[in-house]
């Protein structure tokens, strides 16, 4: 079930990134709401069900709005691997750390986008266009996911204790939001 949420999810999140966003913010401000939900998913599903369902992600995402077939594919499941490797560390259900992993998180998906597009695509000079685009980048990101964990805390204190969102029990004024 959780798994359809999510995946639903990443499918309007994909069309808001494609449709309404670009229509609505500047290029250069436009905020990765998959990345969110990518680190998101690392944070709170199974290795096996989460790299599944970032590389489906990413794989869609390619599809519709990628000019590299399989390349937000492989950088999702490398950013889900990398979001895996940090829940070791440190307590998923600090909803500051989704912000920090969404810091890192974008500056990351960049240089793995360049390293990525160096070795396998004939994409000429587009690093630097990318790396001019991670600051402002990471801007948008980190606002975004500020308003979704705002909204999600907000959902949960209106309905009720029953209605949990995995990972992220402790939202309250007590945790940042």
């Amino acid at each position: 079930m959780r798994l359809t949420i999510y995946f639903l999810l990443g499918l309007f999140f994909m069309l808001l990134q494609t449709t309404v966003i670009p229509w609505a913010v500047p290029a250069m401000f436009k905020p990765d709401l998959l990345l969110i939900l990518v680190i998101y998913i690392g944070l709170s599903e199974s290795l096996v069900r989460g790299a599944a369902l970032t590389y489906l992600l990413g794989t869609l995402h390619d599809v519709f709005a990628g000019a590299y077939l399989g390349l937000y594919g492989l950088v999702f499941l490398v950013l889900f691997l990398a979001a895996r490797g940090a829940m070791r560390w440190f307590d998923t259900e600090n909803s500051p750390l989704l912000l920090a992993l969404v810091f890192f998180g974008t500056i990351f998906k960049g240089l793995l986008v360049i390293f990525v597009l160096g070795i396998f695509a004939d994409a000429g000079q587009v690093w630097p266009l990318i790396l001019k685009n991670i600051p402002t980048q990471v801007f948008a990101s980190l606002a975004a996911a500020v308003l979704i964990l705002a909204g999600v805390a907000r959902l949960q204190r209106a309905l009720g204790p029953r209605w949990r969102v995995p990972g992220l029990q402790r939202l309250d004024r007590d945790h940042g939001f």
